[in-house]
C-alpha cells in the first residue's frame, strides 16, 4: 500500500507541475546544454595524455610500367600516437597529413618490406605528436608483369544446328582469327591456346552471316578484345539420289577365264538443291582393273569418278567379285 500511494502522489506532482514546464524558455536552456557541452570539450581536448590510432596514407610508385597489382597494395597502415587531444583530433581528421610516398623500381621484384622502415618518415609528418609505433609488421605487395597472348578462334562445323538435310556448302568465315588477351602474365600463360565459337541458334536452313558476342571469361587481371566475331558460312539443301550404272572390265584375260560376278553396280549420293534437275550422262560407268585384284580372296576395288555435281558418294559393292570358271 506504501509504494501505490507513494506512486500516486508522485503523478500527482508531475499532474500539477505540467503548466510551469510549459512556461519555460526551452530555447535558452537548450543553448546553454549546448555551451556547456562545448566547454567541456575545449577542456578536455587541451589535455595531453590522450592516444589514438591513425590511418595514415601509403602511395606506391614504381618505375617499371608492365605491371599490374594481383592484389591491391594497402592504403593506409595503422600508426598509434600520443598527444593533446586537439592535435590528435586533427591527425584524426587527416589535417596536415600528406600519403607517404613509397617508390620501388620494380614491384614483382619486391614481395614485402617492413614498417619498421617507414617510422623514421612518419616521425617527421608527425612531429606534433608522439609516435608510439606502426601496428603492421610488414607491408605486403603482389604484383606482376603484364604479356599479351594470341587466342585461336575456331568453331567446330559438327556442332552448328542445320535442319534436316542442309550441310554446309563453304567455308566457315571468322573476321577476325584470334583473341588477343592481356593481363597478369601467370594468369595469360595458364589460358588455352584456342577459344570455341558456339552459335547460339536454333536449327538453320539458309546462309548465316551474323556478328556473335564472344563469351570468353577471363580471368582475374586479364582484359580481352574484340568482344565479338562475324561468322560466315553458305547452307543448301541436299536430296539423296540412287543410280544405277554399268561395269566395265578392263585389262582381264582374253580367254574368259575369269570374269566379273556382276555387270552393274550401285551409286548412291547426294545432290544440291540448286543440281537437283541435272541429267545423269549415259557414259557414265564404273571402272574394273583387273590388274589391281586381290589375290588373296578373288576380289578388285572398282573405280568410279562421279561428276562435280555428285556428293557424298557411296559405292554398292565396295568389292567385285572374281569369278574364275572350272575348266
Amino acid at each position: 500500500m506504501g509504494i501505490r500511494r507513494t506512486l500516486k502522489d508522485l503523478l500527482k506532482a508531475i499532474y500539477k507541475s505540467i503548466p510551469l514546464i510549459r512556461d519555460w524558455n526551452w530555447s535558452r536552456l537548450f543553448l546553454c546544454i549546448i555551451i556547456s557541452c562545448f566547454i567541456w570539450t575545449f577542456q578536455a581536448l587541451n589535455k595531453d595524455n590522450y592516444n589514438s590510432t591513425i590511418k595514415f596514407p601509403l602511395v606506391i610508385d614504381y618505375v617499371r610500367k608492365d605491371v599490374v597489382a594481383l592484389e591491391e597494395p594497402p592504403q593506409f597502415i595503422s600508426v598509434q600516437v600520443s598527444g593533446s587531444g586537439w592535435r590528435l583530433l586533427q591527425k584524426t581528421l587527416g589535417f596536415g597529413i600528406t600519403p607517404l610516398k613509397i617508390d620501388i623500381e620494380d614491384p614483382t621484384q619486391v614481395k614485402y618490406f617492413t614498417a619498421k622502415s617507414l617510422m623514421p618518415n612518419i616521425v617527421q609528418q608527425l612531429s606534433d605528436v608522439r609516435v608510439d609505433f606502426i601496428e603492421e609488421d610488414s607491408i605486403h605487395l603482389n604484383y606482376d608483369s603484364t604479356i599479351t597472348k594470341q587466342i585461336v578462334l575456331f568453331i567446330d562445323s559438327s556442332k552448328i544446328p542445320l535442319a534436316e538435310g542442309h550441310r554446309i556448302i563453304s567455308p566457315i568465315h571468322l573476321d577476325i582469327d584470334s583473341l588477343t588477351i592481356s593481363g597478369a602474365a601467370s594468369f595469360v600463360r595458364a589460358e588455352p591456346d584456342s577459344f570455341e565459337i558456339f552459335l547460339n541458334e536454333n536449327t538453320l536452313d539458309d546462309n548465316y552471316d551474323e556478328m556473335i558476342d564472344i563469351s570468353y571469361q577471363p580471368p582475374r587481371k586479364v582484359s580481352f578484345f574484340p568482344e565479338g566475331v562475324q561468322v560466315r558460312f553458305d547452307i543448301d539443301l541436299f536430296f539423296p539420289k540412287t543410280i544405277t550404272v554399268p561395269i566395265k572390265a578392263i585389262n582381264f584375260p582374253k580367254d574368259s577365264s575369269v570374269y566379273l560376278a556382276r555387270q552393274l553396280a550401285i551409286v548412291e549420293y547426294d545432290v544440291r538443291r540448286a543440281n537437283e534437275m541435272i541429267t545423269i550422262p549415259d557414259s557414265l560407268y564404273m571402272l574394273a582393273d583387273y590388274k589391281v585384284r586381290n589375290m588373296s580372296d578373288s576380289t578388285l576395288k572398282p573405280l568410279f569418278l562421279p561428276p562435280s555435281f555428285m556428293e557424298n558418294v557411296r559405292v554398292i559393292p565396295e568389292k567385285l567379285i572374281l569369278i574364275f570358271p572350272k575348266r
